[in-house]
Formats: structure tokens, sequence, C-alpha cells
């Protein structure tokens, strides 16, 4: 359903009803629940619905954003709702006047510890490279208002950052724009109006600035590996926590699996089951399990690791913490003795190349690299592809890499182990 030209509706709130408004108005449209009194949802021209409570306390009107939609269902909201006009009619709303009067001398840093409070279920790598960015990139303006930062020194920063890296400058800019539109939706003056009301990254897409920063396409090629393998079985020892012959075993398992490079690196022995010779990939990008089986290959190189290896982690260091997500001083290394110049993900790219160059069916091949499914491709949900189903696949890929690599006929089983002495 389409709001035309209302920026203020009356109806029943309901799941489906609120779900379908979209606003075409150009400007915030203000919807308001007919069953529960002060219950309302704004709409911005971008279709974000945050629900909101408002009421008249001692002649004044008072307003509180407290949740998005769909996050946060009707029920839920009605709930919440009349806990804060609650709070209005007695008078006792201490906590949203103490937000508001903190809210008005809001330092970056302190936008930025709210906003990952708000959210626990933030993944670590992307926990890790927000803290990058703010201890980094955007480290001059830590402890500034939120309010002083304005387009045009947004802008000017951004400028300035792409002259090292384009693609970290956009980056910055985009954790800036998570920040400032998480700021629009949750702090509020004591009257009720936002602190925030302009997101200032906004005038890096009206003039149309932003870096265009072409996507990385590099991969293994088949003549490549051979040399890549040699390399990396021929990695040394060094001083330091990480054990060399997890970092050897861990590239090959990352290129035989199409494993992101932290799933790979956080794999836990209670997440590999010889018995139905599968494993399993916890904690995703797209928060949604993935069960694998086991190439002939695989099951040779994780039955020795479990044999060896005291750690509750496949892949682990000297202390029996995790391998780390970040190996490019490996990656280094690997490239100097082979000539073979990657990066940690091109090695996902190689195992996804070579299973398109086979054949493998599409619905598979996603199954395999975990791609988050497709909401609007009704056959895909119908597909169901378990472990089993993937195992030919699977020792298809494993197959073409190691022939290519020299490691092993196509019917023979060779230990890495004995292969590198």
């Amino acid at each position: 359903m389409s709001l035309a030209t209302d920026t203020s509706r009356h109806f029943e709130f309901k799941e489906h009803s609120l779900a379908s408004y979209t606003n075409e108005t150009g400007k915030d449209v203000l919807l308001r629940d007919t069953v529960t009194q002060g219950l309302g949802c704004k709409v911005t021209p971008k279709n974000t619905k945050s629900f909101f409570a408002e009421a008249k306390v001692n002649g004044r009107s008072r307003r509180k954003t407290f949740a998005r939609f769909p996050a946060t269902s009707v029920s839920e909201a009605r709930k919440e709702a009349k806990k804060i006009l609650g709070e209005y009619a007695s008078d006792k709303d201490t906590v949203g006047e103490l937000k508001a009067v903190k809210a008005a001398d809001k330092a970056l840093k302190e936008l930025f510890a709210d906003y990952l409070d708000d959210r626990p279920k933030l993944k670590k790598g992307t926990v890790d490279d927000y803290n990058r960015v703010m201890n980094k990139e955007l480290e001059s303006w830590k402890d500034r208002n939120i309010t002083e930062i304005t387009k045009d020194m947004v802008k000017r920063k951004h400028k300035e950052l792409s002259k090292n890296s384009p693609s970290r400058a956009d980056n910055a800019m985009r954790v800036l724009r998570a920040l400032y539109n998480y700021a629009i939706a949750e702090y509020e003056l004591a009257d009720g109006t936002p602190l925030v009301t302009i997101n200032p990254t906004i005038k890096i897409t009206a003039t149309r600035t932003w870096n265009r920063t072409e996507r990385r396409t590099s991969y293994i090629a088949n003549d490549q590996l051979e040399a890549w393998f040699k390399a990396v079985n021929e990695l040394e020892s060094e001083r330091g926590p990480v054990k060399v012959d997890s970092i050897r075993d861990y590239f090959v398992f990352c290129l035989l699996t199409g494993f992101r490079a932290a799933e790979a690196a956080g794999l836990k022995w209670e997440q590999v089951n010889f018995k139905s010779r599968t494993f399993r990939a916890t904690d995703t990008k797209n928060s949604r399990d993935q069960l694998l089986p086991m190439s002939d290959y695989l099951e040779e190189m994780l039955k020795r690791r479990h044999e060896e290896v005291d750690s509750p982690y496949v892949f682990d260091r000297s202390n029996g913490d995790p391998l780390g997500r970040d190996q490019r001083k490996w990656c280094a290394k690997i490239t100097e003795a082979s000539g073979v110049e990657f990066i940690q993900h091109d090695l996902r790219r190689t195992f996804i190349t070579i299973a398109e160059s086979l054949d493998i069916p599409y619905y598979a091949l996603k199954r395999l690299v975990n791609h988050k499914a497709d909401k609007t491709d009704v056959t895909e949900g119908y597909i169901q592809l378990d472990a089993e189903r993937l195992r030919k696949p699977m020792q298809l890929i494993t197959d073409h890499i190691l022939r290519f690599a020299k490691i092993k006929p196509s019917s023979e089983v060779v230990n890495l182990a004995e292969k590198r002495g």
C-alpha cells in the first residue's frame, strides 16, 4: 500500500498492513494506532519504520522513539508504548529526561558506544572493523559533539582519506552514516524533537563523490596451483605462538572448502563429525549454520590433525587458542615463495570459480558456499540439499584442485604430512 500525499494517518496497526506501507511523500509520515492511543510509527522517505509513544505532559507534547519495525512486532510495541505512556502519566519519565539531557552533549565516541550496546549480535569481525575506523580514520573526531560535525566537514574528510585508500575512505563514511542513522532515530531533546535531523554523509551521495572501487576478481588459476601448494607445504616455522602446521593446513582447508577466513579459523572439533564425515560452520556471516561433507582428502587431513592437536580448535596456536582471521603476513610469504599473488578471500573465489567451471548445479554451489537465499526465488525455497547431496560436488572440486596441484592422482588419497616429508 502506498502513502501518496498524507503525512499523518490513523488506523489499526497490524503486521501485514504496516509492512505494506510505502512512503512516497518525500517527507516523514506519522502513522498512529487506533487500538493503543499514543502509539505511533514514523515512516521515513526511505521507508524506515520506527515506533514512538507520544502524550501531553504538563501541557506540552512528549514523543519518544523506542524501536524499529519489523524487528519489534506490533504487539511488543503496544506493550512498550503502554509502559512509556504510564511513565508519562505519572510524570516518571526519568530515563527519557536523563537520556535527552545527555544526548544534547553527545560525543561521537559515546554515540559509537551506544550503537554497539544496542547491537550485541554484531559479528566480531564487523565490530573489529568499526573499531578500526573509529581509532584510525575517525580518530580526530571521537571527542567531537555529533551536532558539530557538518556535511562539509564530512565531504572534506572523505576527500582527505581517499588520497590514501579510496576503499577505506568509503568504508569509514559508511560506518559514520550508520552511526548517524542510529542517532537520528534514537536521540531526542527534552521537548521530544530529534537531536540530529540530517545525516551529514548525505552530501557525499548528493555530490556523487563516493569512490568507484572495483570489486576484486582475483583468484588462483589452475596453472598456479602447483606453485601455490608447494609454497604452502614449505612454509617454515618461526618464533611466536602460531604453529606453522596449523597455518599450512588452514590455508589448504580454506581452498578446498571455500570457507570464509574467520569461520575456518574458529572451527572447533565439536563441529567435526568423523562418523558422518561432515563438519559444520556456526556463527556464519548470514547467521545460518552450514553443514558440509568431507572430501576424502579433507577427511585424511582432519583425522591426522585430530590425532596431533591437543586443543578444542582444529587450527590452533601453540597456546591452544584459535588462529586469527588475518593471515596477511603468511599470504605474503606464500606469494614471495610461489610468485602467486593472492589475499585470503581469493581462496574462496578460487573454490567458487572452479566449482562453476565443473558445472556444479547452481543451487548446490550456493549451499556449498553458504550464500544467502534469494527470497524472490520460489524454486530455491523448495529445494532441500543435505550434506550427502553435496558430497559428490565437494569431491569433484577437491579432485580438480589437487590434480592441477599435482598432489594426488584422481583415485588416490595422499597424506599431506607424508607429502611434506
